[in-house]
């Protein structure tokens, strides 16, 4: 069945293609930067002269987003500017963009998901190698993360939610699925970090990207990241950073996999497969083995993943507290004063939290209003036979107690 994303998808797709391939490099080779340019001292800029991003292509959120044109070398100092930040972390380089004067990236009531509107709002790209950066990082104050919260979750858990009560709260600086985060858990996929996860250089890059993604040491974060494949840096963040402070939040397997139906419609397939192909190797390695084709059971596939890698990471750990999308529902003042305490912040701030709720907290994403706009979907149920398969893939490939009823772990128990 052809609808009209898929059609999109195609022309978004060849537009990309033409750009990338042709377009820049001819860009490159006219006004690319000199080898002596690319010195310790100096990071380089690009102009952004157009977005060429395919729609929600999770993959390429990294410098070939954009057409690019060298400008020129600056000065280590100028990523100190309020409006330069972190937009991505590649193999070689930490990449950053400044964005549009008055734009306010981090208000959550108009911008639901950072790296939609730091995307958006970009109009020049720089580029530095990570040694450069690490040398950059050693003239900063030392710091271990404490003023940094970060809420783990599997996706369509409620995890935006929580993210717009912690905005409300005034006292955080709130960034919800900065790009970074999911570029460094890309990378590390896709260089089999599951096996070498504990070098020294996965360390000093996670250290680095938190305090570049959160740079005043004065100030408090609360990040919640991309849901799917960000669960590979959990064994790292507590060696990179001792002082964080890490939640989890997880919904029922059946009800999350409900909402994403709701959300991607019938290009739920498509979409599941190729994040599954962005899972580290362990995890593409048990699809293979058990590869089911359709939409309902992919998706299924990954939350899985994410619920196996938390569990997996923090069996001998007791400092990780849970909490879940049914608990809010049933008491949601419990919930939030329980949430208020693990971040730190006192119970004053129960009511400005508890504000959040009365809107849509994904109301304004332009990417998840044009998601459901086209989805399309009427069935919005999962069948007898679609549980019966997760309740057995669960505790086949991943030892997870499953209620074949409500789809929600048996494991998770909030503290």
């Amino acid at each position: 069945m052809i609808v009209l994303e898929d059609v999109y998808t195609l022309l978004a797709s060849a537009y990309y293609l033409l750009a990338s391939g042709v377009v820049q490099p001819i860009l490159n080779s006219l006004f690319g930067p000199r080898i002596s340019e690319r010195c310790k001292t100096n990071i380089c800029s690009f102009t952004i002269l157009a977005d060429i991003k395919p729609f929600h292509a999770i993959h390429l959120r990294e410098k070939q987003s954009f057409l690019l044109k060298f400008c020129e070398t600056k000065d280590l100092a100028y990523l100190d500017r309020e409006d330069v930040t972190l937009y991505a972390v590649s193999e070689e380089e930490f990449i950053f963009v400044r964005t549009k004067p008055g734009v306010d990236l981090y208000n959550m009531e108009e911008h639901p998901f950072l790296y939609e509107i730091q995307h958006l709002s970009a109009v020049e790209l720089l580029t530095a190698s990570h040694s450069t950066i690490f040398e950059y990082l050693k003239s900063k104050p030392v710091r271990d993360g404490s003023n940094i919260s970060y809420v783990h979750n599997h996706g369509r858990c409620g995890s935006t939610l929580i993210a717009t009560m912690m905005f409300k709260t005034n006292k955080f600086i709130v960034q919800s699925e900065p790009n970074p985060i999911l570029s460094l858990s890309l990378m590390f996929n896709r260089q089999g970090f599951v096996v070498n996860r504990k070098t020294q250089k996965y360390l000093d890059l996670v250290r680095a990207t938190f305090l570049l993604t959160c740079p005043d040491p004065h100030q408090l974060y609360f990040i919640k990241p991309w849901p799917i494949h960000t669960l590979s840096l959990l064994p790292l963040m507590k060696q990179a950073l001792p002082g964080i402070r890490e939640l989890f939040n997880c919904r029922s397997i059946k009800n999350s996999v409900i909402s994403l139906k709701k959300l991607y419609g019938y290009n739920l397939n498509g979409v599941a497969n190729n994040m599954i192909s962005l899972l580290p190797v362990n995890y593409r390695n048990i699809w293979k083995k058990i590869k089911y084709g359709k939409g309902d059971e992919a998706w299924s596939f990954l939350l899985l993943c994410q619920v196996h890698a938390f569990i997996l990471e923090t069996r001998d750990r007791d400092d990780i507290k849970t909490f879940s999308y049914e608990s809010l529902v049933e008491n949601k003042e419990e919930f939030t004063v329980r949430l208020l305490k693990e971040v730190g912040i006192g119970e004053e701030c129960l009511h400005d939290a508890l504000s959040a709720l009365e809107n849509h907290s994904q109301a304004k994403s332009e990417i998840i209003s044009r998601l459901t706009s086209l989805a399309g979907v009427k069935d919005v149920s999962l069948s007898a036979q679609v549980m019966e398969w997760i309740v057995r893939t669960g505790n086949e490939e991943f030892e997870l107690d499953i209620d074949a009823e409500s789809g929600k772990f048996m494991a998770f128990v909030e503290q």
